[in-house]
């Protein structure tokens, strides 16, 4: 596993965890400097080197964000919650899929897994709060039926619906192309002016960047 300081965005500092092969699956810990809450995001594998950055940022681990349920995304998450008390927050809507991340991870690497063991379920787009400070969730269906991003101003966190120059696959189980070209002008359209994008796989890119491209792919 890589990990590396992605920078400050206002109040907030982002660490990002490159996994190892096969998945290459972009792994976020998210701190909000004044307060010190931390939210880790899609923690694909590796718990021990994902709980360390998340000690070295000094602050105090408050919970574990989905952006959808696939195991590329949910590996550790249990053994993260067991290390750090923290529960696993994910879209309602992901219900099948997350039940079914065990079974889609032995398809791809012939072995099982353990998916989170203390799953909270939302609903709809509220609003999170990271030490006091509002992250806006955006309803992505598509790549999985219950996908969302999280918007916290400067930057956006996108899972696997949209990537630099690329977008999320749509043939697995509860997967649908129509809803997930819908859900990327969504968003596309909620987000700021010129915000980072950060998805599940690979670099990060500009919105403005990203606006120009879906125009001509769309």
């Amino acid at each position: 596993m890589t990990i590396h300081a992605a920078g400050d965005f206002g109040d907030f500092s982002l660490t990002i965890a490159v996994s190892p092969p096969p998945w290459y699956q972009n792994c976020y810990i998210v701190q909000h400097r004044p307060s010190g809450e931390i939210a880790i995001i899609d923690p694909g594998g590796d718990a021990p080197q994902i709980i360390n950055a998340a000690s070295k940022m000094g602050g105090t681990p408050v919970a574990i964000w989905l952006t959808h349920g696939h195991p590329d995304h949910l590996g550790a998450a249990r053994a993260i919650e067991q290390g750090l008390n923290i529960p696993t927050i994910a879209h309602t809507e992901e219900k099948p899929v997350i039940e079914r991340a065990s079974d889609l991870n032995k398809t791809f690497t012939g072995q099982g897994q353990d998916g989170p063991a203390d799953l909270h379920w939302f609903e709809g787009e509220p609003d999170f709060s990271l030490g006091g400070a509002t992250v806006k969730v955006i309803f992505t269906p598509g790549h999985t039926p219950g996908g969302v991003c999280f918007d916290f101003g400067d930057f956006v966190v996108t899972g696997d619906t949209l990537f630099r120059h690329g977008v999320g696959r749509t043939d697995l189980p509860g997967g649908s192309e129509a809803k997930l070209w819908d859900s990327i002008t969504r968003l596309l359209g909620k987000v700021g002016e010129s915000p980072r994008l950060y998805s599940g796989h690979g670099p990060d890119w500009g919105a403005d960047e990203a606006r120009r491209w879906w125009r001509m792919m769309a």
